[in-house]
């Protein structure tokens, strides 16, 4: 017997929004679909504050959004430090801000360029250059300490993986490709005994 279309949609056509909900409830609140996105994302947490707050500019690596930019490898060594370093009062093994080789982000950061140097269906290599803003100024003068007279001097290297369609940071490099999870991981067994692999 032949469903009319007309007859199908008036009776079911109000489940119809209900999945449209269930779906968007599904997808994490930063989906990223590209490495890109999500190097351009995670840095909007480092554009400069209208209010000139610099307490507010940077990514809190400990933050409930970490899970959205971090491979759940990536997370594990970011979680596991934080609760044995806090534990003993130490600070963390990685005292920086990774996303900027930094310990102060000044006034903010500027992305220069964001370029992917490597992929495959699963995995990514990206590079970032960009400047400090120093002083609520980018303008590079020779004699600032964080930048010179050509933009983009700083470079910060990623390796991406593609997790559910979404890609997520696994690993902080050099441009030779030495990470930091590695040492990381090896300095969390020697001082604090830590299991995780």
């Amino acid at each position: 017997m032949r469903i009319n279309h007309l007859q199908f949609i008036k009776k079911y056509g109000w489940i119809i929004p209900f999945v449209g909900l269930a779906f968007t409830f599904h997808h994490p609140a930063y989906a990223q679909a590209t490495p890109t996105e999500t190097i351009q994302k995670i840095y909007s947490f480092y554009q400069p504050q209208s209010d000139n707050d610099a307490n507010d500019i940077g990514f809190d690596r400990t933050s409930s959004q970490s899970s959205q930019f971090f491979s759940p490898d990536f997370l594990r060594v970011i979680k596991e430090d934080d609760k044995l370093t806090s534990a003993q009062g130490d600070a963390s093994i990685i005292d920086y801000d990774f996303l900027c080789n930094c310990q102060d982000t000044m006034d903010g950061i500027i992305v220069r360029n964001i370029q992917v140097l490597q992929q495959t269906q699963h995995t990514a290599k990206v590079e970032v250059s960009f400047d400090f803003i120093i002083n609520g100024s980018d303008s590079f003068q020779k004699d600032d300490p964080f930048s010179t007279d050509h933009p983009g001097q700083q470079h910060i290297y990623f390796n991406l993986i593609n997790l559910h369609h979404h890609w997520l940071i696994d690993d902080v490099t050099d441009a030779n490709n030495v990470g930091i999870k590695k040492d990381w991981k090896e300095e969390l067994h020697k001082f604090y005994n830590s299991s995780i692999q």
